[in-house]
C-alpha cells in the first residue's frame, strides 16, 4: 500500500513540469509527509475543457458520489489496480475521472527479524515520481447548500524486484509517455488501460533508490526535508 508520500516541489515547479493551465483555490504547499485524509495535489483534465490541465487540492481518501457521508474515504485512500474496474467505490471514477499525483517519492516500512519496522524513502534520481490516481466530487445529500468535496485515491500494484523486499505493494507509477492517456477524458478508463500503465510502471519502479530514514516519519505532525535524509542501519 501507499500510506505516506512526499511532494517536495513548489507549486511553480509543478506548473512548469506538468504544463498546468489552471490552478484551483485549495492546492497544498509542498509536504514531506502526506498522510491519508490530508489534502494532496492532483492534476486533472476536465471533460468540459479537455484543452487545459488543472492543479487541484483533494482530500486523500476517495468519497464516491453515492456515499451518505464522507467517512468512507478513510478506507479508500488506495485502490488495488487488479480490481479497481469492478469495485463500486472506484468504477465511476475510472471511466473518466483519472488524475496524476505529482509525487517526489514515497515511504514504506520493512518488517525486521526482531519484529521492528524500518521506514524507507523510495525515490527516483530526480524529484518527479507521478502516481496514477482517481478522483470524485461529492456533496452532502442531507445539506444541499454544503460545498463540494474533491477527493482522490492512489492506485497500487504488486511490488517488483528490490521494492518487494521492503513491502509487497507499491503505488502505480506513471511513465512519462502515458501521462496524457491516463488523465485524458477522451480515453475510456478500462481494465486494459490500467493493465497498460501498471506494466509500464514496472520499468519506473526498477530505477528507484531505497533510502533508510528516521522513524520520525511515522508521526504525521513531523514534516520537513530531514525526513528523507539517509540514516545508517544494520542490514
Amino acid at each position: 500500500m501507499c500510506g505516506r508520500f512526499v511532494v517536495a516541489r513548489a507549486k511553480a515547479e509543478l506548473l512548469a513540469d506538468f504544463q498546468i493551465d489552471v490552478v484551483g483555490p485549495d492546492t497544498p504547499d509542498p509536504s514531506f509527509n502526506h498522510a491519508p485524509m490530508s489534502v494532496i495535489p492532483i492534476i486533472t483534465i476536465s471533460a468540459k475543457d479537455a484543452s487545459h490541465r488543472r492543479l487541484e487540492g483533494a482530500k486523500w481518501g476517495l468519497v464516491p458520489p453515492w456515499a451518505n457521508d464522507p467517512t468512507i474515504g478513510v478506507r479508500a485512500f488506495n485502490a488495488r489496480s487488479e480490481s479497481v474496474h469492478e469495485k463500486p467505490t472506484f468504477r465511476h471514477a475510472l471511466t473518466s475521472q483519472r488524475a496524476i499525483v505529482p509525487a517526489s517519492g514515497y515511504y514504506e516500512w520493512q518488517k525486521r527479524a526482531d519484529g521492528s519496522k524500518q521506514p524507507f524513502y523510495l525515490h527516483p534520481e530526480g524529484d518527479s515520481l507521478p502516481f496514477a490516481a482517481l478522483y470524485e466530487w461529492w456533496k452532502d445529500p442531507s445539506t444541499p447548500e454544503s460545498p463540494w468535496l474533491l477527493s482522490a485515491t492512489i492506485l497500487t500494484q504488486a511490488a517488483e524486484g528490490h521494492l518487494a523486499d521492503i513491502h509487497d505493494r507499491m503505488p502505480v507509477m506513471l511513465r512519462e509517455d502515458l501521462l496524457n492517456d491516463w488523465i485524458s477524458p477522451q480515453v475510456e478508463g478500462s481494465r486494459e488501460l490500467v493493465s497498460a500503465i501498471t506494466n509500464a510502471g514496472q520499468s519506473v519502479a526498477t530505477q528507484l533508490t531505497a533510502t533508510a530514514v528516521s522513524s520520525a516519519v511515522g508521526n504525521v505532525r513531523n514534516n520537513g526535508p530531514e525526513l528523507i535524509q539517509a540514516i545508517d542501519i544494520d542490514r
